[in-house]
């Protein structure tokens, strides 16, 4: 179907991962500045330096912390480096807790190796409250 017999998506940008949908033309889009933003904050988090084409330095990769005995001050000290050089027009960062995996968590996934990290942040220009939280063990 050609864009000329149907409205052009309106969107954001293209949610990830990506996933073909027919109502958006090609890929689903983010729909709302709180779904894109979250989006984004993840993308920052998970995302290894080195690993982002053009931005060498992007992302704070918390997959490389796993087997650090005490990476909590490092990961917090990244987390906030990458957030004022990135999102510093688009978040306000509200609280930051970062720990490796309690007993629970731990016992839920078997695995010893297990990163914690809850970003509650503002958007800016909005009053938008959310948070991410990412848990980073290494792939089953």
């Amino acid at each position: 179907m050609s864009t000329s017999s149907r409205e052009a998506a309106i969107g954001l940008d293209a949610a990830l991962p990506l996933e073909q949908d027919n109502t958006d033309m090609f890929y689903a889009l983010t729909k709302s500045i709180k779904q894109n933003t979250k989006q984004n904050v993840k993308m920052l988090l998970l995302t290894a330096p080195g690993e982002r084409i053009m931005f060498p330095d992007y992302g704070v990769g918390l997959r490389n912390f796993l087997f650090e005995n005490s990476p909590e001050s490092a990961i917090i000290s990244r987390i906030k480096s990458q957030v004022r050089k990135y999102l510093a027009n688009k978040i306000t960062v509200i609280s930051l807790d970062v720990g490796k995996g309690e007993e629970n968590s731990v016992n839920r996934t078997g695995q010893p190796n297990i990163l914690t990290v809850k970003l509650v942040y503002q958007i800016n220009g909005y009053k938008i409250r959310d948070a991410v939280i990412a848990v980073e063990t290494l792939p089953q």
